[in-house]
């Protein structure tokens, strides 16, 4: 087993399910009980998330791992369902232990709540990896595509759920929602590698898109929360809503935020999770099915870093904070960066691949620097190459990249 059940909380745990799996199914029973037998102090933490999932099994003859996860998105049903239970069964001390975990994480979040009829991470309506297409795309809540036919893309929305595409196209959505349905309909705008997209949304909030990412969003914001799910980057210009907080979900991370200026990177490939602070503030927290734990408050000038493997955020201050919006307005700035990571930005930025031929070169090096991302691929090589001391070639959509060589001159 690995160490990082030793740092998970009692909710956390519920959430696991590899951990539900062994309780309920037995499933890798010698090494959990080896775990606990190393790590004794582990075993109380165990002891009540088994008595919570015991509780619920009870309830039904068949019940799966998913099933128990499941059963913990919605804190109204297991009220209704689990409160007479735990009388009859009289099981009250399990189910006090049920109940004030339900209250510490619907508080742990100032009052943020994602029980109510929802997953715990949005599933994209496309499998299509942002790269593969031409063009950016639309796909509108109702399943139909547009293409968004220029390079960098615009998509205005008002408040009459009106969606205007390159200031040209207009497609009125008003009507379309299924007010019998408690799951608020999302639209997707996917951007390929080489593109950008700039997206307003109905309440006044600017997106800026960055190139291999995907996001998801209503056409109007109805609920207690203006939710969005981010895959990739985006920069995010938040309009000010003391009673209506802006979410940013971004698989395993949660940003919260009433009115600010920031920056979000998330791309799957990505070891990090970034999120850059440059006005306001944000809470940034660990998602799960009970919502928002580890938080931490960034204030400007802050970066909050985290490790999808280590579960861990780190944040530091981050004096060149506007660097990392700079790409917003067609530049693409870095100050101090790993040469590896400033390569992966231009690969994304102008659909190709990045090929470093000679392993000596420096790709762990830092380096500062700014490139007009408005130039051509072979202008922004040509300046990266006054930066570090490299030659490239462009072979179509692969550019290799070699250590220069220093030439003697002859005598």
């Amino acid at each position: 087993m690995e160490k990082k059940y030793l740092k998970y909380s009692l909710e956390e745990l519920l959430d696991d399910r590899q951990f539900v799996a062994w309780i309920l199914k037995g499933h890798n029973k010698t090494e959990w009980n080896s775990f606990i037998h190393e790590y004794p102090e582990f075993k109380s933490e165990v002891k009540k998330a088994e008595e919570i999932i015991l509780l619920l099994k009870d309830t039904y003859e068949i019940l799966d791992e998913e099933d128990v996860v499941k059963m913990w998105h919605n804190i109204d049903r297991f009220n209704k369902t689990y409160g007479s239970v735990a009388r009859r069964i009289q099981l009250r001390r399990t189910f006090a232990i049920a109940a004030s975990v339900l209250i510490v994480v619907s508080m742990g979040f100032i009052g943020y709540s994602y029980f109510h009829n929802r997953n715990v991470e949005y599933q994209f309506v496309s499998s299509n990896v942002p790269g593969d297409q031409e063009d950016a795309r639309l796909i509108l809540s109702g399943g139909e595509q547009v293409d968004l036919k220029q390079d960098n893309s615009t998509i205005e929305i008002d408040e009459k759920e009106k969606i205007t595409i390159n200031n040209e196209d207009v497609i009125d959505q008003s009507g379309n929602e299924d007010k019998d349905n408690d799951n608020l309909q999302m639209n997707e705008v996917i951007v390929p590698y080489g593109k950008s997209s700039e997206l307003l949304l109905a309440d006044g909030t600017r997106v800026w898109i960055n190139a291999g990412s995907r996001l998801a969003f209503p056409t109007k914001f109805t609920k207690d929360t203006r939710e969005v799910y981010l895959e990739g980057e985006a920069c995010f210009k938040v309009a000010k809503n003391a009673s209506q907080p802006f979410i940013v979900n971004a698989n395993k991370l949660g940003i919260r935020v009433l009115g600010t200026y920031f920056d979000v990177s998330a791309y799957p490939n990505d070891e990090n999770i970034e999120t850059i602070l440059v006005e306001g503030s944000v809470l940034v927290g660990k998602k799960s099915s009970f919502g928002m734990s580890q938080t931490v408050e960034l204030k400007p000038y802050q970066k909050a870093t985290f490790n999808k493997e280590e579960k861990e955020i780190i944040v530091l201050d981050e004096p060149d904070a506007e660097v990392y919006l700079a790409w917003t307005e067609g530049w693409f700035q870095f100050s101090h960066q790993n040469l590896e990571k400033v390569l992966a930005k231009i690969e994304r930025y102008y659909n190709v691949n990045v090929i470093v031929q000679n392993e000596a070169f420096p790709k762990e090096g830092k380096i500062t620097g700014k490139l007009d991302l408005k130039d051509s691929l072979d202008e922004v090589l040509t300046a990266l190459s006054d930066v570090i001391k490299m030659d490239y070639r462009i072979d179509g959509n692969k550019v290799y990249i070699n250590k220069k060589i220093e030439r003697i001159p002859m005598k």
